[in-house]
């Protein structure tokens, strides 16, 4: 079974070397990290976390490029659990994508098979999956990246949550901590961006609250936030799953809008990239 591409050129270019300069633009941009990664290929010493943003490169690429470029220090994961929001519909509350090969313009990598049936066997909500990942685009993005860094040495269990609640949350912490402390070379990527469509000042103040919650590393705050503050990020079941999990400590790298790109900052996206390691 083979996952095609769906957002390829659409949020990222289609061609293999355009691909890659708008990769080495966005470690090189005015808000990217300012400089290409050198890659630790020493193997991961513990589970590591990542926060990363899902939009076009356009918008959120330079953001996302801080943590990618922390995560390349760091060494080389074996296996990337690849968490996001289904913006979709499709599929039950938490989709994991059973098998077979996600393709992207660099090359195709593989699903972990023994991961997915750890995960199913130690979580009441998560179910094996194609629906909800068809023309999901929130943990394709992240792919590009991690290619260009790591290649397609790594293993990938693609997950996607319908349902974000904090319940939700918490089965899936628990199925992916057994996960990764039999497979401890791991990297935990949480995608999401965070508010959305208000006007620049209006998002900084709101996304402030979400980033108080990552630096506490407190799920709580982070739910209050969404729930009572209305602040409209879309990944937040993921971020708290990254967080139940524990795997390090949190560092907020970088936070910008889609207006700092744009130039319009009446209605803004809030994207942010943080480590936890």
């Amino acid at each position: 079974m083979t996952r095609k591409p769906v957002v390829s050129g659409v949020f990222y270019p289609s061609g293999k070397e355009m691909l890659r300069r708008t990769i080495e633009d966005s470690f090189l941009g005015p808000l990217g990290p300012g400089e290409i990664p050198a890659i630790n290929e020493n193997r991961f010493e513990k589970p590591y976390g990542l926060i990363s943003p899902h939009a076009g490169y356009m918008y959120s690429g330079q953001v996302a490029a801080w943590g990618f470029s922390e995560i390349a220090k760091l060494g080389t994961p074996d296996l990337v659990i690849l968490m996001g929001p289904n913006h979709t519909g499709y599929g039950p509350p938490i989709s994991v994508y059973p098998s077979g090969n996600w393709e992207t313009p660099l090359g195709g990598v593989e699903v972990d098979e023994e991961a997915v049936q750890i995960i199913l066997e130690n979580s009441s909500l998560a179910k094996s999956d194609t629906s909800a990942h068809s023309m999901e685009h929130s943990l394709e993005v992240q792919l590009p990246f991690l290619q260009y860094l790591y290649g397609n040495s790594f293993k990938i269990v693609p997950i996607t949550m319908l349902d974000q609640s904090p319940n939700s949350s918490s089965d899936l912490s628990k199925a992916l901590l057994r996960l990764i402390s039999l497979k401890p070379t791991t990297l935990v990527i949480a995608s999401t961006d965070l508010n959305h469509y208000d006007d620049h000042e209006s998002t900084l103040k709101k996304d402030s609250l979400i980033i108080e919650a990552i630096e506490n590393n407190d799920p709580r705050m982070l739910y209050s936030a969404v729930y009572e503050a209305g602040v409209t990020m879309c990944g937040y079941g993921a971020v708290a799953t990254l967080m139940l999990m524990e795997v390090g400590k949190p560092k907020v790298l970088k936070h910008a809008t889609s207006g700092e790109v744009s130039g319009d900052f009446l209605e803004v996206v809030g994207y942010l990239s943080a480590v936890y390691i």
